[in-house]
């Protein structure tokens, strides 16, 4: 089957990569393989090639059920790339940072309707890092059996698409002394919450003084977004975390730079609230249904997209 009837995202994604194909930087970093389906995973860069230059990263489609984070991000991204198809500043803007992203980390999960990948691990607990503080049994992670959702896999061994993430990241970010990250999910909670880590740890991030001036950014530029922005172990804590994974990787080969790695969890709790037969839906649980909700949610985040990429590079600005 092509992408374009199996996984219309996709299809989104490699269409892109063709319209842009004089300012975007394509990879293929990974292929996965299914009983019925063979998906490649995509990293596009734009801007400054410098490895050191300063770094805005989007991610999603880490869970395969959450399409909405994917499509947040693939707007944003079509928004931009148009853009700077007219916008000289936007042109010049990217001669001094780079934009890296992969709009779909877990696509054979998606092409199935499941929140794990094709061997059932949940990819955002396939690292080897256990965690400590606020652990919901099997929720924060468990080895028992592929059969129960958030499957940690095997841990001396990551998933295809775990190692895809780390590889590119090292390869995009990790000689840059300013990145910030955002990864795109949906499932949790009545509000939208913008999460810094720890996920394995209730002890203080080392760069909290940093993501707190952030804060302060985000405050002061729009007093009246929507966002709760705070400590992810507030809520619970989960082994096997992608990005503390990332970030602790980062900072032993780059002890003086400065990676924010954020999440944006979306609260589709509010969703199902406002439309309840959502709950007994795969798909409703975890993206808005009704179409007035869906646009809502696609021109909602656009402002902190924005703000998040041009933060990475004003980093000296806000960060005084």
């Amino acid at each position: 089957m092509k992408a374009k009837d199996t996984l219309p995202e996709l299809f989104e994604v490699e269409y892109l990569a063709e319209q842009y194909r004089d300012i975007l930087h394509v990879e293929k970093l990974a292929e996965v393989n299914g009983a019925r389906f063979q998906f490649p995973v995509y990293g596009f860069s734009l801007g400054n090639q410098d490895p050191k230059a300063p770094v805005f990263g989007l991610f999603g489609g880490v869970h395969g059920l959450e399409r909405i984070g994917t499509h947040v991000l693939l707007s944003f991204l079509k928004t931009l790339l148009f853009r700077m198809s007219w916008e000289t500043e936007w042109q010049e803007f990217f001669k001094h940072c780079r934009l890296v992203t992969i709009p779909i980390i877990n696509p054979l999960g998606m092409a199935l309707t499941r929140r794990g990948n094709g061997n059932n691990v949940d990819l955002m607990r396939n690292s080897p890092l256990n965690a400590t503080g606020k652990l919901i049994p099997l929720v924060s992670g468990q080895t028992y059996t592929n059969l129960l959702p958030w499957y940690r896999g095997d841990l001396s061994h990551p998933e295809k698409e775990t190692l895809a993430v780390q590889e590119f990241c090292r390869k995009h970010f990790f000689q840059s002394q300013r990145v910030i990250t955002l990864d795109l999910h949906s499932g949790f909670g009545l509000r939208d919450r913008l999460w810094y880590p720890w996920s394995t740890s209730s002890t203080p991030f080392p760069l909290e003084p940093e993501v707190l001036k952030l804060k302060r950014l985000l405050e002061q530029t729009y007093p009246y977004h929507v966002y709760t922005v705070e400590h992810q172990s507030l809520n619970y804590s989960n082994h096997g975390d992608l990005w503390d994974w990332i970030y602790q990787d980062y900072a032993s080969q780059n002890p003086n730079g400065k990676f924010l790695p954020l999440t944006l969890e979306m609260g589709s709790w509010l969703w199902v609230k406002k439309n309840p037969w959502q709950f007994f839906s795969w798909q409703g649980l975890f993206n808005p249904v009704k179409k007035h909700r869906y646009a809502r949610t696609m021109r909602r985040h656009n402002h902190l997209l924005e703000l998040l990429l041009k933060a990475s590079l004003h980093h000296e600005t806000w960060s005084v």
